[in-house]
C-alpha cells in the first residue's frame, strides 16, 4: 500500500469525520473507499440513452437548416 498526505480544509475533514464514524470505518479505510467507488464509476461504459419517449416531437415542424438559421439571425 501506498502512503500520501493530503491536506483537507477543515470543515471537508470534519464531514469525513463524521461519515467515516458513522460506518464505523476509519477515515483513512473511508477515504480509499471512496475514490475506490468514484473510480469504478467512471471507468463503466456508459447506457446508452433511451430516446423513445420523443420520437415524432418534432413532426411537422419547420425545423431545416435553413429555416433555423433564419431564426437565430433574426
Amino acid at each position: 500500500m501506498h502512503r500520501t498526505q493530503i491536506y483537507f480544509e477543515e470543515t471537508l475533514f470534519e464531514a469525513i469525520k463524521q461519515k467515516a464514524a458513522a460506518r464505523d470505518m476509519s477515515i483513512s479505510a473511508y477515504i480509499r473507499e471512496t475514490l475506490k467507488k468514484d473510480l469504478e464509476e467512471d471507468s463503466r461504459p456508459l447506457e446508452p440513452a433511451d430516446f423513445s419517449e420523443f420520437a415524432g416531437m418534432w413532426e411537422g415542424r419547420d425545423i431545416d437548416q435553413q429555416a433555423l438559421r433564419k431564426k437565430a439571425w433574426k
